[in-house]
């Protein structure tokens, strides 16, 4: 995988948009950094439960397209895949490891408008999100030997809310589920390799 060239040009064209319309549209465009803790699983894989605990970070840019609405999208960095007890650690038997860097696109429903400092305190969310696989690694049976086998690219939904402690502080949380198998082929009772993890995150607003 060619994981370094890619991840460098999306960076790059990432930070090339936030700053022209930082510079050129501060009222419309918001920049966020946000980080948190994914907790996921596979589907197809013998293990169940999100016993598989990782780390996301990044960057968040949303537009203002209405009252009541935004168009967000993001660059993150986001550790999936599953394990047979709950932790962090990407050693240890049946735990399989998945890297990606992730550019969800989504649109946002406020609502509780905080007037005084002109900001929403809730809100839904629903969207797509693109991943790349940086890297993948696997001590599970059915697995091992196989990491070459993973797609380079997944297409997945998102869906989820958020609470804003102020203007700056935000936490949000939302469901991740691949519309694409990982891996093809007969693991159990499956025809290939699902994913799918929760998200829980603090973002703070410039």
């Amino acid at each position: 995988m060619k994981s370094f060239n890619i991840t460098t040009i999306l960076i790059f064209i990432f930070f090339n948009f936030l700053s022209t319309y930082e510079i050129k549209a501060q009222n419309i465009f918001k920049a966020s950094v946000v980080g948190g803790i994914t907790a996921a699983q596979l589907g197809g894989d013998s293990i169940s439960g999100y016993d598989k605990m990782g780390f996301t970070f990044g960057l968040k840019l949303g537009y203002d397209i209405g009252k009541n609405f935004d168009l967000n999208m993001e660059l993150l960095y986001s550790q999936r895949g599953s394990r047979d007890n709950f932790g962090f650690s990407n050693s240890g038997n049946n735990t399989t490891s998945l890297n990606y860097l992730e550019i969800p696109v989504y649109l946002t429903l406020n609502d509780w408008l905080i007037e005084k400092e002109n900001y929403y305190k809730v809100g839904i969310f629903a969207g797509l999100t693109y991943g790349y696989l940086i890297s993948a690694t696997s001590t599970n049976r059915l697995l091992m030997g196989r990491e070459s086998e993973f797609k380079d690219h997944d297409i997945s939904t998102r869906l989820g809310v958020f609470y804003a402690f102020s203007k700056s502080l935000v936490f949000r949380t939302y469901y991740t589920d691949s519309l694409i198998k990982l891996v093809e082929g007969n693991l159990f009772n499956t025809n290939g390799l699902d994913s799918f993890f929760w998200t829980f995150r603090l973002e703070y607003n410039f």
